[in-house]
């Protein structure tokens, strides 16, 4: 890490203790954080992560099944993730894929 001064580690510790502050910003996604996260889903997907959600009515046979189950479990919001948010002043939110919602 002392060769990459950007790169901060994530404790459960300040997860918690940012979570008894207020929020500033919105439970929106933006459009970085939201192909991020679909983009890292798929992989895992596609390395044999099992679906959270039910895949009835899509196609294992499309090339981009895994892309569609993603997005489909960003919508559903049945993801375990949290996103990290850096502020400006150095401190940062902490929302989980759960209270995050799309806007379009």
């Amino acid at each position: 890490m002392e060769n990459h001064p950007e790169v901060k580690p994530v404790f459960r510790k300040d997860v918690t203790e940012a979570m008894k502050t207020p929020r500033i910003t919105h439970p929106l996604y933006t459009k970085y954080e939201y192909v991020y996260l679909l983009g890292v889903r798929a992989d895992q997907l596609a390395h044999g992560a099992r679906p959270l959600v039910d895949i009835t009515g899509l196609k294992t046979s499309d090339p981009r099944f895994v892309e569609h189950v993603a997005k489909r479990e960003i919508e559903q919001q049945k993801l375990p993730n949290i996103v990290v948010r850096r502020m400006p002043d150095g401190s940062a939110e902490y929302w989980s894929v759960e209270e995050l919602e799309t806007m379009w």
